[in-house]
């Protein structure tokens, strides 16, 4: 089976960067989505072409890992490809390349195909194999489960209320993903969040929520004075008090 291998060249400006002038996360799942987005454009399966058949990609998991963050101006190269598709998931992977082609980042994600008007998921067609191609291999292949294997004491909690903007809102009527993310590193302590970078992320998308809605984001911390900083996130409803999306975060110091 072909493999077709996408790749997306990014610029990054400045409303992108923090007080270090890196590339936020924010910036790269945007980035992540874009080449995504592109891909099925690229293959004939894009946004229009799904809608007038009332179909749509929505979001499960990222798995991201950066090893750094590209610069102010720094020009990056984002590589992605159909990992393989199973009844109504699809796995699609991601490579960040710097402008030396250095590989800095990896993702892998995990989408769900669905009818929009039923909301409900759906069998993703045979044609789409042969539109995107397949390869089986990963970008990342151990969790953070694996990486921090060991039961820490948590030492922290923090949360903080948001109200879902209209600008949180994306083309499926529901908030954007990265927004998730957002509310999440809103709520780490600011010492970490200060002297420290998300080094990998795990996240997973648990149920939609859409404009005027109250969520509470919860931020539970261990091992905060070590280099590698866990932390544990809930975006929950305010007001049910139901998961709309868990994640764990790592976090490591600037280098120098």
């Amino acid at each position: 089976m072909k493999s077709d291998k996408f790749t997306l060249e990014f610029e990054v400006h400045y409303h992108e960067v923090n007080p270090y002038e890196k590339a936020t996360p924010l910036t790269i799942l945007h980035y992540l989505e874009d080449a995504a987005i592109s891909h099925s454009e690229a293959v004939g399966q894009g946004i229009e072409q799904l809608k007038a058949k009332k179909q749509a990609w929505i979001l499960n998991q990222w798995h991201l890992q950066m090893d750094c963050y590209p610069v102010l101006g720094e020009k990056v190269m984002i590589e992605t490809w159909s990992a393989g598709f199973e009844r109504f998931y699809g796995t699609r992977d991601f490579l960040i390349r710097d402008k030396q082609q250095r590989v800095i980042g990896r993702a892998t994600s995990l989408w769900i195909f669905y009818n929009t008007e039923s909301k409900r998921p759906l069998r993703i067609p045979p044609d789409f194999q042969e539109a995107y191609g397949s390869d089986p291999t990963r970008a990342i292949v151990e969790s953070l489960d694996q990486r921090q294997n060991e039961e820490l004491d948590q030492v922290g909690e923090s949360e903080q209320i948001f109200t879902v903007r209209r600008s949180d809102i994306d083309t499926n009527g529901h908030v954007n993903n990265a927004n998730y993310l957002e509310w999440m590193l809103e709520v780490i302590p600011e010492d970490i969040y200060q002297n420290k970078h998300l080094a990998a992320l795990e996240i997973t998308y648990k149920k939609a929520t859409t404009y005027g809605t109250s969520v509470c984001s919860k931020c539970f911390v261990s091992n905060p004075k070590e280099n590698n900083v866990l932390c544990r996130h809930a975006i929950l409803g305010n007001v049910d008090r139901q998961e709309l999306a868990i994640a764990k975060t790592i976090w490591q110091p600037y280098e120098i």
